[in-house]
C-alpha cells in the first residue's frame, strides 16, 4: 500500500488509562503528551483554525481530566480521543454564531488528507509529475473516502474504530476504503499507462 502507517498507540495504553482514571497526574500528562500531537493534526483537518482546533483538543483533555472517574474502559485510548474530538468540533462550531457564517462544519466536512507518498514514489523511480497527477487523483475522492483512508492507513485504526469516530457503520467504512482503494488504483493505472504512452 502506498501510505505510511503510523502507531502511536503502545501496550501500556490500557495501564496509564486506568491510572489516569485513578487521578495520577503523571499519567495524565503521559496521555496529553503521546495524543495532543496527534489530535491537532486530526483537528485541523476539520478546520483550518489552528488556535480554535488547540482550544478543542484543550477543552476535550479538561473535560476528560474532570470527568475521569466516570470514564469507563476503552479498547482503544486513541480512537477513544479522536471520537471525542471530532464530536465536540462538530458541536462547538454549530454553537458559535461567528462559525456559522464561516465555513461551517458539518458530517460533510472538507477533510485534507496529505498522504505521506513521496517516498513511495521516489523508491520506484517516477517523476515528480507523476506525483502531482496521483495528488490531484487522491482530491478527487470523496471527503468521507478521504477521512476513512486517513484512518486507516496513516492512523492504523481499525474499521471498528474508524466507525465509531465517523458514527457509520462498519460496512459503510469498508465501503468507503474499498471504493477508495479501487479508484485510486484504476486512476493510478490509466496515469502510468498515458505517461508510457507519450514517451
Amino acid at each position: 500500500m502506498l501510505i505510511k502507517q503510523v502507531n502511536t498507540e503502545t501496550p501500556d495504553d490500557s495501564v496509564i488509562w486506568q491510572a489516569f482514571k485513578r487521578g495520577e497526574r503523571a499519567a495524565f500528562e503521559s496521555l496529553l503528551n503521546q495524543y495532543y500531537p496527534l489530535l491537532l493534526n486530526y483537528g485541523v483537518r476539520f478546520y483550518r483554525d489552528k488556535e480554535f482546533v488547540k482550544d478543542s483538543v484543550h477543552d476535550l483533555f479538561v473535560e476528560i481530566w474532570n470527568r475521569r472517574e466516570h470514564l469507563g474502559d476503552v479498547v482503544s485510548v486513541k480512537s477513544y480521543l479522536m471520537q471525542a474530538l471530532r464530536k465536540n468540533i462538530i458541536r462547538e462550531s454549530s454553537r458559535l454564531k461567528w462559525f456559522r457564517e464561516a465555513d461551517k462544519i458539518s458530517d460533510d466536512h472538507d477533510f485534507n488528507v496529505e498522504f505521506n507518498i513521496e517516498t513511495y514514489l521516489i523508491s520506484r523511480e517516477i517523476e515528480n509529475e507523476s506525483l502531482q497527477k496521483l495528488q490531484s487523483e487522491l482530491a478527487k475522492l470523496t471527503k468521507r473516502q478521504r477521512e476513512a483512508i486517513f484512518l486507516r492507513f496513516t492512523q492504523d485504526l481499525s474499521y471498528e474504530q474508524i466507525a465509531n469516530i465517523m458514527s457509520i457503520n462498519y460496512r459503510s467504512v469498508v465501503n468507503l476504503i474499498h471504493e477508495a482503494i479501487k479508484t485510486i488504483r484504476q486512476n493510478w493505472f490509466i496515469l502510468l499507462l498515458s505517461s508510457f504512452l507519450f514517451f
